[in-house]
C-alpha cells in the first residue's frame, strides 16, 4: 500500500467523477464517507484518497472495491494524527500537534484527546518526548516505519490500541482556510507572541484580540502553531477549535459536495499527507460515519494542572533528563483510565453526574483530594465536605439524591474506587471541611450523588 497519498490525472469531466462515485456506492454512503471523521481536515484526507481510488487514465472508473474489514476493536476504530510543519521546514517532521481520535458507530460516538509535545514516552527510536518519535522513525523517506513506531508507542502509552495514523503538513490548515474563505473563531484570551517564526529564521510578533475573530490561512495557521506566550495545553485547545470552525464552515458553505472545491482540497492533501489508511478502510468508516451524531464529541486536553480535567501529568527535575523539559504521568494508571474514559466510554462522562464528595474518616482534607483525583479523570465535583454521623462510618458508599439517572457513572464508582450503592438518603447534611467550598441549598439541588469517604477508604493505586 501507498503511504504517500498520491496524486492523480485531471479528469477531463468536471463533474463526471463525483456523480460516477455516487452512483456507484450511493448517496448516503458517499455522504458518510466524506464526513467519515468529524473534522474536515481529516474527512478530506479522505476525499483525497477516494478520488485516487476511482480515478486512472484519461477519465473515471465505475469500480465497486471489494470492502476489507475496517480495523476495530470492541467496536472502535482508534486513529492518531500529527500535524508537522512540513519537510521544507527547520525540524519539519516533528509533531507540533498530537491528535487520537476514536469513533464508534454502535454507540455512535466520536472522541478526541491533544497529547503535548513535551509527554515522555518508550519507543522503538528510545524514550523521548512524543513529538520526536516520528521524526527520530522516518528519517530519509522512510514513512511507512515512522507510523509503524508512532502506533506501536502509542499503544503501549495509552493502553488502547492505536489501528491506523495520518502525518498532516501545518500547510493544510492555511490553504483550506483560504479555500473556504475564512473561518470564524472564538479566541477565549489575547494573545501577543513576539517569537513566532519567519520567513528568515528570524521572529515577527503575532498578535489576535479575545473575542470572535474571523481568520483568513495565514492567521489560523498562527494562531494554531503560536505557543511561545501560551502553554502547550493552550495551543492544542485551539487546535481543536480551529479544527471545529473548520468543519462548521465546510458543512455551512456546501464545500464537501462542491466538486470544483474538493479538486482544491485532493491538490492540497495529495502533496500534504501521509497515511496508512487504504481506500477499502476508508469506506468502511463512511459506513459507521454515515450513523454517527457529531454534536455529542467529546474532546480533552492531556495536561499538567492538578485541578483541572486531565491534570494527570508533573514535570520531573530536568538534570534527571540531561536539562530537558518532560513531562510524565503522576499516575499511570489513573492516565490510561482517563484516556480510556475519553476515548473509549465517553458515554460515562456525558452522563453528566454532579457530585458531593463528604469525609466519614479521620483524615483531615480526604474529601478534596479525592474529588480532585475524580475532577482528573473528567467528574463534576461541586461540593466537598465533613460527614456527620452519630455512628461510625466504616465504609465508603454512594447515594443517589436526585432523580437523574447515572447507571454507568455508578457501575464505574463501584469498580474504580469501590464504592458501594447506599439507597437511603443521608440522616443529616454535611458541614464544612477546611478547604471545602461552602455548600448552598442551590448547590445541593444540583447534586446527583453524594460520596461517603469510610474510615478504611484507601486510595486504589
Amino acid at each position: 500500500m501507498s503511504f504517500k497519498v498520491k496524486k492523480i490525472r485531471e479528469n477531463k469531466g468536471k463533474f463526471a467523477w463525483w456523480l460516477n462515485f455516487q452512483d456507484a456506492v450511493g448517496p448516503k454512503l458517499a455522504k458518510g464517507i466524506l464526513m467519515a471523521i468529524p473534522l474536515s481536515v481529516l474527512c478530506l484526507v479522505g476525499v483525497a484518497m477516494l478520488q485516487a481510488g476511482w480515478m486512472s487514465g484519461d477519465g473515471p472508473v465505475r469500480i465497486i472495491p471489494k470492502f476489507t474489514a475496517l480495523e476495530q476493536t470492541d467496536g472502535h476504530t482508534n486513529m492518531v494524527f500529527l500535524g508537522v510543519a512540513g519537510r521544507n521546514e527547520q525540524g519539519g517532521n516533528l509533531s507540533d500537534s498530537i491528535i487520537l481520535l476514536s469513533i464508534n458507530g454502535a454507540k455512535g460516538t466520536v472522541s478526541m484527546l491533544s497529547l503535548p509535545r513535551d509527554l515522555y514516552i518508550d519507543s522503538q527510536v528510545g524514550s523521548r518526548k512524543i513529538n520526536e518519535i516520528y521524526a527520530n522513525a522516518s528519517y530519509g523517506d522512510r514513512y511507512e516505519n515512522g507510523i509503524k513506531v508512532v502506533k506501536e508507542a502509542f499503544s503501549n502509552f495509552t493502553g488502547i490500541p492505536i489501528h491506523y495514523a495520518a502525518v498532516i503538513d501545518f500547510k493544510v490548515f492555511e490553504q483550506m482556510v483560504d479555500e473556504l474563505g475564512g473561518v470564524k473563531v472564538f479566541v477565549a484570551e489575547d494573545i501577543v507572541d513576539p517569537y513566532y517564526p519567519d520567513v528568515n529564521y528570524g521572529y515577527q510578533t503575532f498578535i489576535v484580540r479575545k473575542g470572535i475573530q474571523e481568520f483568513d490561512g495565514e492567521m489560523a495557521l498562527k494562531y494554531a502553531r503560536s505557543r511561545k506566550t501560551s502553554s502547550d495545553y493552550s495551543r492544542a485547545k485551539r487546535q481543536q477549535d480551529l479544527l471545529f470552525a473548520i468543519k462548521e464552515k465546510a458543512k455551512e458553505s456546501g464545500a464537501l459536495f462542491n466538486p470544483n472545491q474538493l479538486r482544491s482540497f485532493y491538490q492540497t492533501f495529495s502533496e500534504n499527507v501521509v497515511t496508512d489508511m487504504g481506500l477499502p478502510q476508508l469506506l468502511e468508516l463512511g459506513k459507521i460515519a454515515a450513523g454517527v451524531d457529531y454534536d455529542g464529541l467529546v474532546s480533552a486536553v492531556l495536561n499538567d494542572d492538578p485541578s483541572n480535567r486531565g491534570g494527570l501529568l508533573y514535570a520531573p527535575a530536568r538534570e534527571f533528563y540531561n536539562g530537558q523539559f518532560i513531562l510524565l504521568p503522576l499516575n499511570l494508571k489513573d492516565t490510561q483510565k482517563f484516556i480510556e474514559l475519553t476515548l473509549i466510554t465517553p458515554e460515562i462522562l456525558l452522563e453528566n453526574a454532579q457530585m458531593a464528595v463528604l469525609n466519614a474518616s479521620s483524615v483531615s482534607g480526604l474529601a478534596n483530594q479525592v474529588a480532585q483525583r475524580l475532577r482528573r479523570l473528567g467528574f463534576h465535583v461541586i461540593e466537598t465536605g465533613n460527614y456527620d454521623s452519630e455512628t461510625p462510618v466504616t465504609q465508603s458508599f454512594y447515594n443517589r439524591i436526585s432523580s437523574n439517572e447515572t447507571p454507568l457513572t455508578e457501575t464505574f464508582l463501584q469498580n474504580y474506587f469501590g464504592f458501594v450503592p447506599m439507597t437511603v438518603q443521608a440522616p443529616e447534611e454535611p458541614t464544612t471541611e477546611n478547604e471545602a467550598v461552602e455548600t448552598t441549598p442551590e448547590i445541593v439541588n444540583l447534586i446527583d450523588m453524594n460520596i461517603v469517604l469510610g474510615s478504611t477508604y484507601t486510595s486504589p493505586q
